[in-house]
């Protein structure tokens, strides 16, 4: 039996279909990774999205594609203009606008935020 290059690269058929048998971990991007992001960005003159995505995971990161990176980074910065669509899903620790938002309120694990929080904190703006 000949094998095919879908077959080759993830090991079986109907793997990933033809792509590299690198999987990568969909998580949410995190405060931390957020605040990295920016800064790598800010270092950079000229933004080169592998670089980026190469400094993130030196840092320790989950692995990204540069694309999953520059998107973020696009949607953080059309959130920071205020061009947007409006809002439709906030945070559960802030009450912040989700799109684009890097959290600073940190919730300890099994500890829900109450109402009273959500108002302290600034609730949905």
């Amino acid at each position: 039996m000949v094998a095919c290059a879908g077959e080759l690269a993830t090991g079986g058929v109907g793997g990933l279909g033809g792509r590299t048998g690198v999987q990568m971990v969909h998580t949410r991007f995190t405060g931390p990774e957020d605040v990295a992001l920016l800064e790598i960005i800010k270092a950079q003159k000229r933004i080169n999205w592998d670089k980026v995505v190469t400094e993130l995971g030196a840092l320790g990161f989950p692995k990204r594609s540069a694309k999953s990176v520059r998107n973020r980074h696009l949607r953080w910065k059309q959130a920071q203009s205020g061009t947007g669509p409006a809002p439709k899903n906030f945070c559960r620790k802030c009450g912040r606008p989700v799109r684009g938002h890097v959290c600073t309120v940190v919730v300890e694990e099994g500890e829900e935020a109450s109402a009273a929080a959500l108002a302290e904190a600034g609730g949905k703006e």
